[in-house]
């Protein structure tokens, strides 16, 4: 399917899901050779894609962590963000952890792909949301 081009928008939206239930152990914040260690959270698109924003979502009680946002190329993984997940502890009248960032540039070429790690073990579902072109 060809993308918008007049003005180029979105052609379809996108939700790139991925949990984090273990340490991925990257406290490294150093270009990655392919992605050993990482989630994957968007897939390869045919025309490119837009992310608008990445949500960090605790499914239970959290401990602080950082989550790497990661842009991978097809042959190395560029730390790209950061995102502080807090330690939070969650129960019947306390909210789990919701920590989300906006982005206005976060534009991926064709086969580009987005992964994720944390620096501690915590249990958390990532989100990103944007649309392809």
């Amino acid at each position: 399917m060809a993308a918008n081009t007049s003005p180029i928008f979105p052609l379809a939206p996108v939700v790139g899901i991925a949990t984090l239930t273990t340490a991925t152990a990257i406290t490294s914040r150093a270009n990655i050779t392919g992605t050993t260690g990482l989630v994957q959270l968007t897939p390869e698109s045919t025309n490119g894609k837009r992310i608008d924003s990445i949500a960090v979502k605790g499914k239970a009680t959290t401990v602080a962590s950082n989550i790497f946002i990661w842009i991978y190329n097809g042959t190395t993984s560029f730390l790209f963000d950061e995102i502080d997940a807090p330690a939070v502890t969650a129960g019947n009248t306390t909210d789990s952890t919701l920590v989300q960032k906006t982005y206005l540039s976060l534009v991926l070429p064709p086969t580009y792909q987005l992964f994720i790690s944390e620096t501690v073990q915590t249990d958390v579902n990532v989100f990103a949301l944007g649309g392809d072109y």
